[in-house]
């Protein structure tokens, strides 16, 4: 819309004073009138007439569509034609529904004082090198790759960046307001409690400059165990490298952005480490149904960019992955708590079966279950007491442990009647 021109189409002009008047009206009615409500933007442009001014107003296509008056049914919902602003019809009204979707979270730009700032905050480089890309130093060049990559918008007068593009390629949160804590903190304590921390280290960029540290940071706190392999002694972490990558990655990935008190927390400890995010489970997940489980993303746009980066599994594979990884190892099963403003998964250092405690063994076993399920293997006694590393003649607890799971509605048997020796177990829920 261009304010100033007269109705036989000549340049008017406004007073230098109405441009403000008319911006504060039209924002008013965008913010406080329409659901959804809209972003507008503006640039005011000088006439050779002495003081006179022209006003062009632009309002983006809103991604959530149709926009209506707020308060009223989508009925109240306008369109422009032919010059004339007219009621839409029901069939107009369903074409935008159809082609509506939500704003996520990652596609917002960043509203920070200093665009610019914050656009030469995010190095794109690593991006382009990790994605096959061509990267230029080019300032044209480099707006446009930016905008591909989804890490910025596109208004008049210059590029505004997107969340998605801070939390991905930030050199540093701190110099982006409200994103300070968007980061990775990794803690190291001596023994069992956090009485004593011997080691603390804040990861402040985004994801592609700090994700491969972060691992290689952990990988070198935690112990080690030497194997023989290909007649060569090596050193390995006693966690599984994978296992690790992925349940940081979903730290990450499915963290609530919208918490800005509190950071994806790592903690080491002698005997497990723990990975802590902002944010519970989104509604309808269950902590049972991880392995298999329907993939649903907390922020969509981000988790498929990690997933382009290298960063994490295939969609919806990643805790599978982990359930393998463990079972590889032979250590007990990850255990995941949903909190009602955080989401905690922690991996435990081997131990014998009579050490692990109850909840320990009824979770491992269900674990291995839900997995060789998905997989379509047998789950028997004898699958349950390899995974246990339990002698053939410690069937019998094996036995004990699978009735507790039964009676704890864990598992079933997939073959009701079948002589003990070749009863196959599966989920509850299958």
């Amino acid at each position: 819309m261009v304010f100033g021109i007269s109705p036989f189409g000549e340049k008017q002009g406004l007073t230098a004073e109405q441009p403000k008047h008319i911006i504060t009206q039209i924002a008013n009615i965008a913010r406080d009138g329409l659901k959804p409500a809209c972003q507008i933007e503006h640039a005011v442009v000088q006439l050779p007439s002495e003081g006179r001014v022209l006003l062009f107003v632009f309002i983006p296509e809103s991604v959530e569509k149709p926009v209506h008056l707020r308060g009223k049914s989508l009925e109240h919902s306008f369109a422009r034609s032919g010059g004339q602003t007219r009621k839409m019809d029901e069939t107009e009204i369903r074409q935008a529904l159809l082609s509506s979707r939500p704003q996520r979270f990652e596609e917002l730009p960043v509203l920070a004082s200093n665009i610019t700032e914050v656009v030469d905050n995010m190095d794109l480089k690593p991006v382009c090198d990790r994605l096959g890309k061509p990267y230029s130093i080019d300032p044209e060049k480099l707006s446009e790759i930016t905008i591909d990559l989804g890490f910025a918008t596109r208004s008049r007068e210059q590029i505004i960046p997107t969340f998605l593009g801070v939390i991905v390629a930030a050199k540093d949160f701190g110099r982006v307001p409200g994103c300070e804590r968007y980061g990775v903190k990794v803690t190291q304590y001596a023994g069992t409690s956090k009485l004593s921390a011997q080691k603390e280290k804040i990861y402040t960029q985004g994801f592609v400059h700090s994700f491969d540290q972060i691992i290689e940071e952990i990988i070198g706190m935690v112990p080690h165990s030497e194997v023989i392999e290909k007649a060569t002694r090596k050193r390995v972490p006693l966690y599984p490298v994978m296992a690790l990558r992925e349940l940081i990655a979903n730290a990450v990935i499915h963290r609530d952005y919208s918490r800005t008190d509190s950071y994806v927390q790592i903690e080491i400890f002698e005997d497990r480490i723990e990975i802590t995010n902002p944010g519970s489970l989104l509604p309808g997940m269950d902590v049972d149904r991880l392995i298999d489980q329907q993939p649903r993303a907390r922020n969509e746009v981000l988790a498929s960019r990690m997933r382009e980066l290298g960063f994490c599994e295939e969609r919806g594979s990643g805790i599978d992955k982990v359930a393998f990884e463990l079972e590889l190892y032979g250590l007990p099963a990850v255990a995941f708590e949903n909190f009602a403003d955080s989401f905690k998964a922690a991996l435990f250092r081997p131990k014998d079966y009579k050490k692990m405690p109850h909840a320990e063994r009824l979770r491992t076993a269900y674990q291995h279950t839900c997995l060789h399920y998905v997989m379509k293997k047998d789950v028997t006694n004898a699958s349950l007491r390899e995974r246990l590393k339990l002698s053939e003649g410690q069937s019998q607890l094996v036995s004990k442990l699978i009735r507790q799971c039964i009676e704890s509605r864990l598992i079933k048997v997939a073959n009701p009647g079948a002589s003990p020796r070749y009863v196959r177990y599966i989920p509850i829920w299958a």
